[in-house]
């Protein structure tokens, strides 16, 4: 990873911009492409290391579905439950891909988690 200091700083910045916009969210999480914490913010810390390693299957999964399907590259996924949602955003920052995992209750706006995810992801690609 190049510049792990100024990685490190956006991922914080991208991940306090979620939890200022977003109310219940109960976590966030960046990680590498394959699955190792970068970032995280948690209720629960025991979480990160599983939310990191699901989150990396679960982005491997939506892009041999894109591909499959003829829809392309995968952008984000979205699995809502009975007690909320997480949404898993892609981002690439220079050669490297990253993902943003979003877990919310469930009287979180699905909307306005997707909308400030893709801030943070923004935050994330300037490298």
């Amino acid at each position: 990873m190049q510049n792990k200091e100024s990685l490190l700083s956006d991922a914080q910045a991208a991940i306090d911009l979620v939890l200022a916009e977003v109310r219940s969210v109960k976590a966030v999480v960046i990680s590498t492409g394959d699955g190792f914490e970068v970032a995280a913010r948690v209720e629960d810390a025991t979480q990160i290391t599983r939310m990191s390693a699901m989150a990396s299957s679960l982005s491997a999964l939506g892009a041999l579905a894109g591909e499959e399907n003829g829809l392309g590259d995968c952008k984000n996924m979205i699995i809502e439950s009975e007690s909320g949602m997480l949404v898993i955003l892609q981002v690439q920052r220079g050669a490297e891909t990253f993902i943003l995992s979003v877990i919310a209750g469930s009287d979180a706006v699905v909307g306005q988690i997707i909308f400030f995810a893709k801030q943070a992801a923004r935050i994330l690609q300037i490298a």
